[in-house]
């Protein structure tokens, strides 16, 4: 049985890239056991708001772990999530429902603070 993949959203990264402790003690175990994976939807939001040497630091992950692209497939799973939610008056934001799809698909557990942001029961998800 492999390890679990482990997908921080971007909030996770913030704080944890900042020495919030929580989230820098779960970033430090991913680094070590090998199990983080990062979204590219998460990469291009980490970035728009990362200081010069948070900035360094990311680049530096993204060198050892790579990120997930997104498919067609993750657009169509996303665009399904988006579709339902909307029907029930839940607008999500198409990023988020990207970062799910890209969960979804990998098998990753989904970590956030904002669980709200993810109401889709089929992914699995931890709330910090």
């Amino acid at each position: 049985m492999g390890l679990n993949l482990f997908l921080p959203d971007t909030n996770v990264l913030i704080y944890g890239l900042a020495g919030h402790s929580l989230s820098a003690q779960f970033l430090r175990e991913w680094i070590e056991q090998k199990t983080l994976t990062l979204s590219v939807v998460v990469v291009a939001e980490f970035l728009t708001q990362a200081t010069t040497k948070e900035e360094k630091t990311f680049e530096a992950l993204i060198d050892q772990f790579g990120s997930l692209p997104i498919d067609t497939t993750i657009a169509r799973i996303a665009a399904s999530y988006r579709k339902s939610f909307l029907k029930t008056g839940y607008k999500l934001k198409l990023p988020d429902c990207l970062i799910a799809a890209t969960a979804k698909l990998h098998n990753a557990i989904l970590v956030t603070f904002n669980t709200t942001d993810f109401p889709m029961k089929d992914i699995k998800k931890i709330q910090l």
